[in-house]
């Protein structure tokens, strides 16, 4: 992708999302998994479950816990970092083009790439969380019964609602059509061919 590109031939269409919205996907979201993966999950691995919950304490709860808490933060940091580093491979100046930051009014981290992306490689950065934190590790969690993974991955499939959302409203554009973060809202701007049909 070459950033310095003209883009004077461009028609801009804004594309954005308010925080609500993401959040009824992300509830929506919450009720498919729950359906789709938690119940065939704790059906095939239910002697995992009842190994768990035999040998269950108090004690044993809040280590759990104070864990899982200790995954997801780490995982939320990640998640943004993922992001950054796929965008920054389509870009000529690397990491100098991605921004990192947090939304303090929702105490929501985020990432933007500040120059323009092709449709295609802003897809492959916004899906990489989903795939990478939050798919495999539940596919792995369903091979091993490792119920801690389980619904780390859960989470982080969750987690990336958002991400889901802009690919949706992205899923009729071309794939050469060009890209970019919306600076101040959830969403981004699409550039495309003043001739193009």
């Amino acid at each position: 992708m070459q950033s310095d590109k003209s883009f004077d031939n461009y028609d801009k269409e804004f594309i954005t999302f308010t925080i609500e919205q993401a959040g009824q996907l992300y509830i929506r979201l919450m009720g498919l998994l729950f359906a789709l993966l938690v119940v065939p999950f704790m059906y095939v691995h239910f002697p995992s479950f009842q190994s768990y919950f035999s040998s269950f304490s108090g004690w044993t709860f809040l280590q759990d816990f104070f864990l899982f808490i200790i995954f997801i933060l780490f995982g939320i940091a990640l998640h943004e970092l993922i992001h950054g580093l796929t965008w920054a491979l389509f870009v000529k100046e690397r990491l100098r083009a991605i921004k990192f930051g947090v939304i303090w009014k929702y105490v929501i981290p985020y990432c933007h790439c500040k120059v323009n992306l092709k449709v295609k490689h802003y897809i492959v950065g916004a899906i990489s969380l989903a795939i990478i934190l939050g798919i495999l590790p539940t596919l792995w969690a369903f091979i091993t019964g490792n119920i801690m993974f389980f619904f780390l991955g859960v989470y982080f499939i969750v987690a990336a609602s958002g991400d889901f959302l802009i690919i949706y409203l992205l899923r009729n554009e071309s794939s050469n059509n060009y890209v970019k973060d919306h600076e101040t809202l959830p969403g981004c701007i699409i550039y495309k061919l003043k001739d193009q049909k």
